[in-house]
């Protein structure tokens, strides 16, 4: 094994924190600020779209993204050329799941992408269409990510 393949191999964070990470801090951490508008607050918990509501939406729609993302990356991890094809399907799904983006889906497809997409230390190393649905998917992550944790926190403080 070349020092290159070594060092790319070793660099990295691994896929169950890449896509467990990116399902805690998108869908997990937007169900603790619903649950702690639903404690501390002194609305209507039933109110439309209020905290009873969120709860169940971002849950189910969180949920079905991470079975789809680990349903779909799971089996295909092990054949390159078959994680090529995952990896543009998930990097795919996680643009058109933006409009549901408080639900935190799009966040674990795109890391379930990158992993495909061999962007983690334990995927294997894409190219072309594949590595760019990758690197696509990791982008939409993280700005899901910010997008959740920054509109929470501007809840709270206006």
């Amino acid at each position: 094994m070349s020092n290159t393949t070594a060092n790319r191999t070793s660099r990295g964070m691994s896929a169950p924190m890449l896509v467990g990470g990116a399902f805690l801090l998108s869908t997990v951490a937007n169900l603790a600020f619903r649950v702690a508008d639903l404690v501390f607050g002194d609305g209507d918990p039933h109110r439309p779209e209020g905290p009873v509501d969120s709860i169940v939406s971002i849950s189910v729609v969180g949920g079905l993204g991470l079975l789809v993302a680990l349903a779909v990356g799971l089996p295909l991890i092990r054949d390159p050329a078959r994680a090529r094809i995952g990896a543009i399907i998930l990097g795919a799904l996680s643009l058109v799941t933006l409009p549901v983006w408080w639900s935190g889906a799009p966040a674990v497809l795109g890391a379930a992408a990158a992993w495909l997409a061999g962007l983690t230390k334990d995927g294997p190393p894409q190219t072309g269409v594949a590595r760019g649905f990758g690197i696509t998917g990791f982008v939409v992550a993280v700005l899901v990510i910010v997008a959740v944790l920054a509109g929470n926190l501007a809840s709270l403080l206006g």
